[in-house]
């Protein structure tokens, strides 16, 4: 599966998060309004091409589309919030007291030029990122020395790997698993396409 533009990115996140919210698909009009896309024919040409790329799937009608039953399945009608019941130790044992307070899961995983990928490989296990393990990326180019990125290496590749700048000009991707070397490119081989901001597990 190829890596989506940043403009199909934002309309897939859109038609999901409508989703989310009322159960049903929107229309290629309610994806122009949303996406600020002028054009219903514009928002039609993103929509075949993630239906190419088997983010959604071809149907008749207004839509031109529907959404795979696996992401149907992914979001039921249930309450978006949890209840926040304390804190608990992972170290030294705490009181675990019960609290008034809510996690809303979407305000920590969902945004703006946000989406997800899952991990495949062991080159991050040091850090607690294994294999099937599903990353939330923030899109965006621009990075600092040590954040995790996703980085595409010579137009071909993407990678998960910690990001360093080094002096001569080259970029360095270190993996997060002592047996694995790290690799230097020149920084014209490495686009860097967002970075990590967080991850989750379902045991």
């Amino acid at each position: 599966m190829k890596m989506l533009t940043r403009r199909q990115q934002q309309v897939m996140e859109i038609i999901q998060s409508l989703y989310a919210r009322n159960g049903y698909p929107p229309t290629l009009d309610e994806i122009a309004i949303a996406s600020g896309i002028n054009t219903r024919s514009t928002v039609h040409q993103h929509v075949q091409a993630l239906i190419r790329e088997g983010r959604l799937q071809e149907a008749a009608g207004k839509r031109a589309y529907r959404m795979p039953e696996a992401a149907v399945a992914r979001h039921p009608q249930m309450p978006l919030s949890l209840p926040l019941m304390g804190r608990i130790a992972a170290g030294k044992p705490i009181e675990a007291i019960s609290g008034r307070d809510e996690i809303n899961p979407t305000d920590i995983f969902t945004g703006q030029g946000r989406y997800v990928l899952e991990v495949r490989g062991e080159s991050m296990i040091d850090i607690g990122i294994m294999d099937g393990d599903f990353v939330v990326i923030q899109q965006q180019e621009n990075v600092r020395n040590g954040e995790i990125v996703v980085a595409l290496v010579a137009r071909e590749e993407a990678t998960l790997k910690r990001i360093y700048y080094l002096p001569d000009g080259q970029v360095e991707l270190r993996p997060e698993n002592r047996t694995m070397q790290a690799m230097v490119y020149p920084a014209e081989s490495v686009q860097v396409q967002g970075k990590m901001v967080g991850l989750f597990r379902s045991y």
